[in-house]
């Protein structure tokens, strides 16, 4: 059964028919005259930071913390844009704000700019009437699929229990690269997907995420990374996909309307997108021209074959490598806590080595996370992660403090959540990284991953201080150890320490750790401060879960599968 994941390719017939009608269905007019394709797109401040950047011939760089703000300059960009736009993306979702981005990506194309889009098919779209559509929109638009599951852009529930059961080890290899080129001058690189969650659009839940847009020459980078995906065997065109094929042969494409007004949310936003004046205010303040900046992304088929996956090694090994040389300081945000066995024996080392560091981890609560089963498995090394390598633990809150310095709040209520998705790390105050890879197994084997390393020291200190912002007492909970008592602490590690390290049957029910809360009108102190249990509470494992049932799941995945740890 195995091979229906590969034996489901689109039959040669129904290619060359897909693919002809295709053509003829293309739009091929222009909104632009076609001697002056660039006459159309309107001009855009970030072009004075790119003439900088030639001149000086160092890369221009903004961290992008705010989700609103991120989508403004995604728009003000792919208006401007006069040649090219390539994205890579693991999510798009047609929701509000993916939508909107589609609109402004098709009316780019038919004025004359070529837009190229690689999506990550299990997460992207989900709809084959609209792919169809999308196939056949414009002939200076293409949009292509990573390792599409039997050959088709929508799986279905029933396609999706059948991969798990039949290949799950082909299901689980994803792209999970994100990158936004235009024009080749203009990048944004980091852990946002195009769904409204990542835009602060969502009223249910929304990300505090993170990416950073890069001007100058190292984009040259980041597009010879998206071509060789682009023409991977690995990266399919949408013609060549059975649903998408089959709807474009029966005319049963979606027929949206892409000029129809926008939403209320995107009024506003859009004004200030056309105001140059507003992209300067809102944008350049913080902009940087860094010492020296490199890209990375594994390669398309880092996770298909052994060989490449030793060559793409380099990646995983360049965050080790970096980390086994921090001396002072080594500071990490990621939404999910679960490093890998090979990551833990080099923070054990890294600590044996340095005694003083400072090890500090800003990641998710339960509250806040959006993998909760991801979050059990991180619960049978906080021990570890504590004791031994004498880790500070930041759990972000899923209602921070400073929610409106944070976030766009016009579609956020009482009852939306909140959490991290960033993934950043500062060494020693001069080393930063932002990027998509969130330092767990899957990233290190499962996924592709792409980001920045920056080595400069200004960089690195925009970088701590958005990172030390999260871990505000106000926004985040302080992991430490339980107050000890004697005797049965002792015991109870022990016993703690043998069932922690078996993959399943974690069943010992005393944890080392809970989450702090700082008291009102005390100031924060160390963890082994001898009166910290005078300035902190003890506000639970799970605190701000109102579910039972949730707190119940998240005990019994911690205890019985630390098995699944690799794939999750």
């Amino acid at each position: 059964m195995c091979g229906l994941l590969f034996g489901c390719q689109i039959d040669r017939q129904t290619l060359r028919q897909a693919e002809s009608v295709t053509q003829l269905k293309k739009d091929a007019t222009l909104t632009c005259p076609i001697n002056e394709p660039t006459a159309c797109a309107q001009s855009t401040a970030f072009s004075k930071l790119y003439a900088s950047s030639q001149m000086s011939g160092k890369n221009q760089m903004l961290i992008l913390d705010h989700g609103e703000e991120s989508l403004l300059a995604r728009i003000n960009l792919i208006r401007a844009a006069q040649e090219s736009i390539d994205i890579q993306t693991f999510i798009w979702n047609n929701d509000e704000a993916g939508h909107w981005v589609l609109a402004e990506l098709i009316k780019a194309a038919r004025r004359g700019v070529k837009v190229s889009i690689i999506g990550d098919q299990l997460y992207t779209m989900g709809n084959s009437w609209l792919m169809a559509e999308l196939a056949t929109i414009h002939q200076n638009f293409e949009f292509r699929l990573y390792n599409p599951v039997f050959s088709d852009a929508h799986t279905s529930a029933f396609e999706f229990a059948s991969a798990i059961a039949c290949c799950l080890a082909s299901l689980n290899r994803r792209m999970h690269n994100k990158a936004f080129v235009v024009d080749n001058r203009y990048a944004i690189v980091g852990g946002r997907n195009y769904s409204s969650r990542y835009f602060d659009w969502d009223a249910t839940f929304n990300y505090k995420d993170r990416e950073v847009m890069a001007i100058g020459d190292v984009v040259d980078e980041i597009v010879i990374s998206f071509d060789s995906f682009w023409t991977s065997e690995h990266v399919l065109p949408l013609t060549h996909l059975n649903d998408v094929a089959r709807r474009i042969i029966d005319n049963q494409e979606a027929h949206t309307d892409w000029n129809q007004p926008l939403p209320e949310l995107a009024q506003a936003l859009s004004v200030q997108a056309d105001d140059n004046s507003h992209i300067e205010k809102t944008f350049f303040a913080d902009v940087l021209a860094v010492d020296e900046v490199e890209y990375f992304s594994d390669t398309h088929d880092k996770p298909f074959n052994k060989e490449a996956r030793q060559v793409n090694k380099q990646l995983t090994e360049k965050f080790h490598d970096l980390f086994a040389r921090t001396e002072h300081r080594l500071l990490i945000q990621t939404p999910y806590l679960v490093f890998s066995r090979k990551a833990r024996n080099m923070f054990k080392k890294l600590r044996k080595d340095h005694p003083d560091l400072a090890l500090q981890v800003s990641t998710n609560s339960l509250s806040s996370t959006d993998a909760f089963y991801v979050y059990a498995i991180s619960l049978k090394y906080k021990r570890f992660y504590l004791k031994k390598l004498d880790m500070e633990i930041y759990e972000f809150k899923q209602q921070p403090g400073m929610l409106e310095q944070f976030f766009a709040t016009h579609q956020t209520n009482e009852h939306t959540r909140f959490g991290l998705h960033s993934k950043s790390f500062v060494i020693d105050n001069e080393i930063s990284m932002i990027g998509s890879h969130n330092f767990d197994p899957r990233s290190d084997v499962l996924n592709t991953e792409s980001g920045f390393i920056i080595y400069d020291r200004e960089f690195a200190a925009q970088l701590t201080a958005s990172i030390e912002q999260d871990m505000l007492p106000e926004n985040s909970w302080l992991v430490a150890a339980k107050e000890q008592i004697p005797f049965f602490s002792h015991v109870s590690g022990f016993f703690a320490t043998i069932s922690r390290k078996l993959p399943i049957f974690d069943i010992w029910p005393f944890r080392y750790s809970t989450s702090y809360e700082l008291l009102p009108g005390k100031e924060p102190v160390p963890r082994d401060h001898p009166d910290f249990f005078e300035h902190y509470k003890s506000v639970g494992n799970f605190p701000d879960i109102d579910l039972p049932v949730k707190q119940i799941q998240t005990i019994i995945i911690s205890a019985f599968g630390g098995f699944a740890e690799p794939i999750m």
